[in-house]
């Protein structure tokens, strides 16, 4: 039985396109990033905010132009290390200007067809819940007795997340494919970058220089004549992209990388006016480097390619509600058997009677999460006594100290005496306050 009933309404891709969500789109994106970064703000094609809105109404026509017509093709992310509140790093992609818009637009629409069938709890990355309603209600769970707490997280969630589950639940809801052609780019090209870490080089390393030649033979390649005689090698991809045809003097494993890479080239040839603002020669670095780090990814999907199927990059604008729509299923199996679980994202709690439910709980929670080809954070991993503390989402619980004025009332008369005895103590105390 499928999780997600089938969506029948109107063409997803043509609400993605109108001049209305695109625009609230590129608002949104504008507003997220502060003003002081706005010249920091490139992804991999070196294009910042501030290039972009130089002409953005024409830029944006051209995007939508290229989502209706389905020849759009996404940049692979630049990505950065963050250092995490608890220790270690964590890679966030920096997604290309028109991509993060692009991604945003998508997300808009697909948000309201998702968001009402998700269920209670789940509290990460939802509309009118967060942080501390997800706390409150574990502590509810705890005043109810239940007592003991399975705490834990998903190891390497973003990276784990496999692209065949995912598509397969975004097919339940979505029978177009336009919308999963897209989301399956989105994928394919965070997947084939995610060893390819490319910091930003300094301008005389080796490592620019390897990504300056890989945008002058991609040039070449695209020049160059069609080879007459091209070797019998499927080059197409499962996600949508189309197959390019092989070119002389070029090796066979920058193909894939052209695909990806000249789409690129053709937006930036018919972007005049950007190019003459931000000037060619920053453009075609741009490019050499986006070229480049596409090129190198390549050889690293064809050497781990069991590895490229998987992972969804995170910072980008639909990554949250693609991560949500990949564990339903984990909540669904959880709440059936009568969890009581709380989850924000890959963090989580289930609260139970005892530590002998408790147990069993945990082993719950690894064959259901086996099922989604994921693992649990053994460093993060333990049964504890709600009664010694537990810290979640940053918030430190435990029981709640006191029970309160009124506590134990069966009649209205004695919640009244206790009241004016209450007031007439806060008085005196006031009274002798003030003598002082």
């Amino acid at each position: 039985m499928p999780l997600f009933p089938r969506y029948h309404g109107p063409s997803l891709i043509e609400q993605v396109c109108t001049v209305e969500n695109l625009t609230n789109a590129w608002r949104r994106v504008r507003s997220n990033i502060q003003l002081i970064r706005r010249d920091r703000s490139a992804g991999i094609d070196q294009v910042t905010l501030r290039d972009f809105e130089a002409d953005w109404p024409a830029q944006m026509a051209q995007l939508a132009e290229e989502l209706r017509d389905g020849s759009y093709r996404p940049l692979p992310p630049r990505r950065v290390m963050l250092p995490k509140a608890n220790g270690g790093e964590r890679a966030i992609a920096i997604l290309a200007i028109r991509d993060r818009i692009a991604q945003r637009a998508v997300q808009q629409v697909l948000t309201p067809l998702f968001e009402p069938l998700f269920l209670d709890c789940s509290y990460g990355c939802r509309l009118a819940v967060g942080v501390p309603e997800a706390v409150e209600r574990v502590a509810r769970y705890a005043e109810q007795g239940l007592s003991w707490v399975v705490d834990s997280d998903i190891s390497a969630y973003f990276d784990s997340i496999d692209h065949g589950i995912l598509l397969g639940l975004l097919r339940q809801r979505i029978d177009e494919p336009a919308i999963l052609r897209l989301i399956g780019q989105w994928l394919a090209v965070g997947a084939l970058h995610e060893e390819a870490e490319l910091a930003e080089p300094a301008p005389a390393s080796p490592l620019l220089n390897a990504l300056r030649r890989g945008g002058e033979l991609i040039h070449e390649a695209i020049s160059a004549p069609a080879d007459p005689n091209p070797p019998d090698v499927n080059y197409s991809d499962p996600y949508g992209m189309p197959p390019v045809a092989p070119r002389a003097g070029l090796p066979t494993g920058l193909f894939a990388a052209i695909s990806l890479a000249q789409p690129a080239i053709e937006v930036a040839q018919r972007l005049g006016p950007l190019v003459r603002r931000i000037g060619p020669q920053r453009l075609l670095l741009g490019g050499a480097l986006a070229a480049g780090a596409v090129a190198v990814s390549e050889l690293v999907h064809h050497a781990k390619a069991k590895r490229a199927q998987r992972g969804t990059p995170q910072g980008g604008p639909l990554s949250p509600l693609l991560a949500n729509i990949y564990l339903h299923p984990f909540d669904v199996a959880m709440t059936a058997h009568g969890a009581r679980m709380v989850r924000f994202v890959d963090d989580f709690v289930v609260m139970c009677p005892d530590r002998d439910v408790a147990e069993r709980t945990l082993a719950l929670v690894e064959r259901q999460l086996a099922t989604l080809r994921l693992q649990l954070n053994p460093a993060k991993t333990r049964i504890v006594a709600y009664a010694d503390g537990i810290e979640f989402l940053g918030q430190a619980l435990a029981p709640r100290r006191g029970q309160g004025l009124f506590h134990g009332l069966t009649d209205f008369h004695e919640a009244e005496r206790r009241l004016r005895e209450q007031v007439g103590r806060l008085r005196k105390k006031g009274s002798r306050e003030g003598d002082e």
